[in-house]
């Protein structure tokens, strides 16, 4: 794009983060969307989940725990 003054810039679209899904089956999972700026001013406890597998959803977590515990 070119300025009135005859500059080119650039302008950048900022993207909204899309929601978090479940490894295995596709399931929402119940965290925050937030930007990579947003989670920076967050402590470090807030920003990862306190969960064994954070990528899955309870459900399929516990179904995967099941499979390991029974061999």
């Amino acid at each position: 794009m070119v300025t009135p003054g005859g500059r080119n810039v650039f302008h950048f679209k900022l993207t909204k983060p899309s929601t978090a899904i479940c490894g295995m089956c596709g399931a929402k999972l119940n965290r925050a969307n937030l930007t990579p700026a947003q989670l920076k001013r967050l402590p470090k406890t807030q920003r990862r989940s306190e969960r064994p597998m954070p990528h899955l959803c309870s459900r399929c977590m516990r179904e995967e725990i099941k499979k390991t515990l029974r061999g």
